[in-house]
């Protein structure tokens, strides 16, 4: 598939989201235009299932496609170009074992009205944060709050504090980000093979 044009809108203004986005597309499409848009995840604001996180990256993808269309002057995608609406959500679950764990979900949507989703980045959360999110909170304020870090959310994450930013919120959801792309830009794979 040969794109002269990439435009993707992310359900979100979070750095850390809009980065690892650009992150993703950009060895694929040098010239990526990637703007973020405030839209609800029509989620909890703590996602605690798998279910509910994977739902919000959906949501947030769709909402943004919509709203950027809505915003920008572009035609369906044709001659190379493309429009898709990218959705990164990040939250917990609870295993078989009664163990939380981290969860982030991403989903593109295209002008079509395809999805495609891609999971990753789990590890168990802290027994301090997991006790907190039982309890009714939500684990991003809490971390900054706990960390004296105002702005961990658009920045390191828990998965920064964590590994002392051996990993940090941008590359993990930029994975994710570049699985959720690249299945969207393979989804023709088996022709190919024939």
């Amino acid at each position: 598939m040969l794109l002269n044009f990439m435009q993707i809108f992310v359900g979100s203004t979070n750095p850390v989201k809009l980065n690892a986005t650009i992150i993703a597309a950009s060895e694929t499409w040098p010239e990526v235009v990637v703007q973020g848009f405030d839209v609800t995840s029509g989620v909890s604001e703590q996602p605690i299932t798998d279910q509910e996180t994977k739902q919000g990256a959906i949501n947030r993808a769709q909402q943004a496609l919509i709203k950027g269309l809505g915003a920008t002057p572009t035609n369906k995608s044709h001659n190379g170009q493309e429009t898709l609406g990218m959705g990164l959500e990040g939250g917990v679950f609870i295993d078989d074992e009664d163990q939380m764990w981290t969860t982030v979900w991403g989903a593109v949507v295209d002008q079509e009205e395809q999805v495609f989703l891609g999971n990753g980045a789990r590890f168990k959360v802290p027994s301090l944060v997991a006790q907190e999110i039982l309890a009714g909170g939500e684990m991003g304020p809490f971390m900054a709050d706990y960390c004296q870090v105002p702005s961990l959310k658009t920045r390191e994450g828990l998965i920064g504090v964590v590994t002392k930013n051996f990993v940090d919120r941008t590359e993990e959801y930029a994975t994710i980000a570049k699985l959720v792309l690249g299945l969207w830009y393979g989804q023709d794979w088996q022709k190919t093979l024939k």
